[in-house]
């Protein structure tokens, strides 16, 4: 194999989908469940890998994903700024996200989002429900409490100036 090949197959490799471990499961019965969006992201992958779609390795998108919509869905991760971290507590903090334009997060109590980041070398995937108001405009407010201040994403990921996957 070439050189060229053996870059191309490490890229794909580190574009395949990481299944998510069992703890990333919240158990309420969620539709999609994390694991539903793995298996539909990793067939994606073979998909696009068996047709060598080089739009994938090349962080181009191919004409099936293009203007997709930046509203929430709970089948992709979109990223947001952190505008301000307020520490509250020892392991409590306010975390604030801007929204595109003056645009609405939506969700009422009860419903909830997804945050998900590296702490320590492994991806973790947490649920939480926004503490701002439904109609607030151009931003959200999530509360991250942490029970290890070792592990806690607050200290490490979620600094102002941030892209926080949800």
């Amino acid at each position: 194999m070439g050189e060229r090949e053996d870059q191309d197959a490490e890229a794909w490799l580190r574009l395949k989908p990481v299944e998510p471990l069992p703890s990333q499961c919240c158990g309420s019965g969620c539709s999609p469940c994390v694991f539903d969006l793995y298996y539909r992201d990793l067939e994606r992958w073979e998909a696009a890998r068996a047709r060598n779609d080089r739009s994938l390795l090349s962080g181009k998108q191919s004409p099936e994903t293009q203007g997709c919509s930046t509203k929430l869905s709970p089948e992709t991760f979109l990223a947001f700024h952190i505008s301000a971290v307020e520490k509250l507590t020892k392991d409590t903090y306010r975390v604030r996200f801007t929204l595109p334009g003056n645009s609405q997060l939506g969700l009422h109590p009860g419903q909830h989002l997804i945050l998900r980041g590296l702490v320590n070398g492994l991806e973790i995937q947490r649920a939480y429900t926004p503490i701002s108001p439904a109609t607030a405009e151009g931003y959200f407010d999530v509360l991250i409490k942490s029970s290890d201040a070792r592990k806690c994403p607050a200290d490490s990921r979620y600094k102002r100036g941030n892209q926080g996957p949800m």
